[in-house]
């Protein structure tokens, strides 16, 4: 009997299944940032990526904790990167986006090739089926800078309260777009002398190949401190397929608006419904 035991267990272990083999979890060399996998992960599926750029001052945990989107990965819908930008003189945390925003002391950071290579690096290791950019002020800036750079493997970038960079951009192909501003936004000015929500906004239209009519969308409450539907939502409706571009106007609110819990079920059907 205790001869036969070994064989036995050897047996055994023959006929379990082989496990998945270890995949990396932490990117970014030495500016890392942890991969939150999806619960209840399978390695037979594929899932979004979903970027969240934080903005001036603030971090990843911060601005996916604002924006909600933590629930992406505890539902199991979505891997979720929650990077953080290198620190300045004053102690504050940026992205190297545009000369307007917000490398004010000069530290001169690559961020379009870490972020590049963030998300490179993890669609090598994981199944990713396409990416999707979340960004906050400098982070939407930095979402912006990054459609004109890395068009080749992001599918669409949502854009709260940034501009579109002042520099040249010249995007590999056309790429959904989602610009949402509040008209009383004091930091980044909903109209900015040509390069604010509206300009960004056609700028954008320009790139992807849109024309010129835009109809209204469903009025949304994003808003808690406002009363009643203060969203105000525009279409283009002749942008090419997987090219869309949509302005989401606040009216009345300011450069953090304190999000309902509406914010986050409607960002992730708008990245869901432009998946690419």
């Amino acid at each position: 009997m205790s001869r036969l035991l070994p064989i036995v267990l050897i047996a055994a272990c023959g006929t379990t299944a082989p496990t998945m083999p270890d995949r990396p979890r932490t990117f970014g060399g030495d500016r890392p940032v942890d991969l939150q996998v999806p619960s209840g992960f399978d390695a037979t599926m594929q899932y979004p990526l979903v970027v969240v750029l934080h903005g001036y001052s603030a971090s990843g945990f911060v601005q996916e904790a604002y924006f909600g989107l933590k629930e992406l990965q505890t539902s199991g819908k979505a891997f979720v990167l929650a990077p953080d930008g290198l620190v300045d003189a004053t102690g504050n945390q940026f992205w190297n986006a545009d000369p307007a925003c917000c490398d004010f002391g000069g530290i001169g950071p690559d961020d379009s090739h870490y972020l590049g290579k963030l998300i490179d690096d993890v669609r090598a290791a994981w199944p990713v089926s396409w990416v999707s950019l979340v960004g906050h002020s400098n982070g939407g800036y930095m979402s912006y800078r990054m459609a004109c750079d890395r068009a080749d493997v992001i599918s669409s970038i949502v854009v709260l309260a940034g501009l579109t960079p002042t520099t040249p951009c010249a995007p590999a192909r056309g790429i959904n777009v989602l610009h949402i501003h509040g008209t009383a936004d004091a930091s980044v000015p909903y109209s900015a002398g040509g390069v604010g929500a509206v300009a960004s906004v056609t700028k954008w239209e320009q790139y992807n190949g849109c024309g010129s009519a835009h109809s209204d969308g469903p009025a949304l409450d994003l808003d808690a401190t406002i009363a009643g539907a203060e969203t105000h939502t525009q279409l283009d409706n002749n942008c090419p397929a997987q090219a869309r571009v949509e302005l989401w106007t606040l009216q009345g609110s300011s450069h953090v608006p304190s999000l309902t819990p509406q914010f986050e079920p409607q960002i992730w059907d708008w990245i869901k419904t432009n998946a690419r």
